[in-house]
């Protein structure tokens, strides 16, 4: 099952870059239930890093907890109703599992490359929408077959997507405290 779920991901990725002769046989070997796995070990990997944080203070930080918990889950639906919507335009349904599991890798990769930064006080929450938005689009390119400017435009609603959900947080209680503050 291991294996299978890795090979999945070295599939999804060639299929991703275009470094794959057949991009259609690639994305063929990555199912569903790959995507799903992959989704749901970001998920968690996200729940353990919102979790962490304020394990110490957890009853008193609790409101903060699910404030951020349902600020990510905002965010990180974003790319897959976009990607989502976009394959269903144009008729790549059989493409989606390969694009979903990627998208999940990407995901992963920039939480935990923004814990290690924030560990040296370093703030790069835009820098990676902006990365997740590049990714969003050289996938697409390679795996829906369409040309850069389709794939510039999903990169970029993602990008916008993705910010726009973040102002999400200053409409929640724990975000209208943090304005409060002095």
């Amino acid at each position: 099952m291991a294996t299978d779920f890795l090979n999945a991901v070295g599939a999804a990725t060639q299929a991703a870059f275009g470094r794959t002769p057949a991009t259609d046989e690639a994305a063929a070997r990555v199912s569903w239930t790959h995507a799903v796995t992959g989704i749901i070990v970001m998920l968690l990997l996200q729940a353990v890093l919102l979790v962490v944080p304020f394990a110490g203070a957890l009853p008193e930080a609790l409101r903060a907890v699910i404030d951020f918990a349902l600020l990510a889950l905002v965010m990180t639906a974003v790319p897959y109703l976009v990607i989502g919507g976009a394959g269903l335009m144009l008729d790549k349904r059989d493409r989606l599992p390969a694009l979903f599991l990627f998208i999940a890798l990407v995901l992963a990769m920039s939480q935990l490359i923004g814990i290690i930064l924030g560990a040296f006080g370093v703030g790069a929450g835009t820098a990676m929408i902006g990365i997740l938005g590049y990714f969003s689009a050289r996938a697409t390119k390679s795996l829906f077959g369409i040309g850069w400017g389709g794939a510039i435009l999903i990169g970029t609603l993602v990008a916008l997507g993705s910010f726009a959900a973040s102002f999400l947080f200053l409409v929640l209680p724990t975000g209208q405290a943090m304005l409060a503050t002095p």
